[in-house]
């Protein structure tokens, strides 16, 4: 490397009164920027791109569990997200990737095949195959909406569809949870989430039948479970837990559902919804599929400076008479 082609280390004046932490936190945030603008990750070739997933370590298993042609579509998906082939480009020839992860031709096939159903490219008769413009939804784990099921309901050409409405008998664990008798009826929703084409998620919910009696039948207001609670059976929603862990997809319904092969990987959430008497009205469970992105900000509340306390100590002297 010559001196030319190494980035100029910049020089920084930092005024003596500055305290020294916030000297620090402003020199790396200046120098996390430059490194940014100087160290610029360039898409590469359809040769180079399939090098590059050897570079990075993404190989294939025989052992897994997860079939050989779903294995590959994720690791082929993992790096178009990360934009090593830009938009338009032109993708590796099916033969290229059989070849490059010593696969046979139609399980590469499948593999590309998965990713043009899931949008993420493109085929062009007599032309090939090219990288899709793809908009992955994203969501947030913290927010005012306590329905998960509505914050995807904010995206653009979302839409919901119910899969089951019916009436189930409350296990042990659900009557636990939701204090009410072992054996009694629960209202059991399956609604699937869809943003444009893409699935993204299965939301299945258990309610009391008793207190929310013919919810399984009446339109949902505005398409929102906690609308119609809130407008049919006047239950406003003012609290929500949710917990989220990386699972493998047991159902083979919910799987069929995601458009996904059975045990392939998923966010699991699970979660609480409680009334203004803190009562818990709702469980929920959803099985968020790969693909969607989620982004959460948080920020810190201003701590309070302590109150000075006077010294005991330090007596008020009266002034002295000359003074007055």
């Amino acid at each position: 490397m010559t001196s030319a082609d190494r980035t100029p280390i910049p020089r920084f004046v930092v005024p003596a009164c500055v305290p020294l932490g916030r000297a620090v936190r402003w020199f790396t945030e200046k120098v996390v920027h430059i490194r940014a603008q100087a160290i610029p990750v360039e898409p590469a070739g359809p040769a180079a791109f399939l090098q590059d997933l050897s570079d990075r370590g993404f190989v294939t298993s025989t052992s897994s569990s997860i079939p050989l042609y779903y294995q590959l579509y994720l690791i082929l998906q993992r790096a178009i997200r990360d934009g090593r082939l830009e938009v338009g480009a032109r993708f590796p020839a099916e033969d290229a990737i059989a070849s490059h992860f010593a696969v046979s031709r139609p399980t590469a096939n499948r593999a590309v095949q998965e990713l043009i159903n899931h949008g993420w490219l493109q085929r062009k008769r007599g032309r090939g195959t090219f990288v899709d413009e793809t908009r992955l939804p994203q969501l947030s784990l913290l927010n005012d909406r306590l329905s998960f099921s509505d914050e995807i309901g904010a995206q653009e050409n979302h839409r919901t569809r119910f899969i089951r409405r019916t009436t189930i008998a409350a296990t042990t664990e659900d009557a636990e949870a939701l204090r009410i008798p072992s054996g009694d009826r629960l209202v059991f929703l399956r609604r699937l989430h869809s943003v444009g084409d893409r699935v993204v998620m299965v939301c299945d919910s258990k309610l009391p039948a008793t207190r929310f009696p013919k919810l399984e039948t009446i339109p949902f207001v505005d398409g929102s479970l906690f609308k119609t609670l809130e407008c049919a059976f006047h239950c406003p929603i003012r609290h929500a837990e949710r917990c989220v862990e990386a699972a493998q997809v047991l159902d083979q319904d919910v799987a069929s559902l995601l458009q996904v092969p059975q045990f392939a990987p998923v966010l699991l959430m699970s979660g609480k919804a409680f009334d203004k008497a803190r009562e818990c009205v709702e469980l929920m469970t959803a099985y968020v599929k790969e693909g969607t992105a989620f982004r959460t900000i948080v920020g810190a509340t201003p701590r309070k400076a302590p109150e000075r306390r006077a010294d005991a100590s330090r007596r008020v002297r009266p002034p002295a008479a000359a003074a007055c």
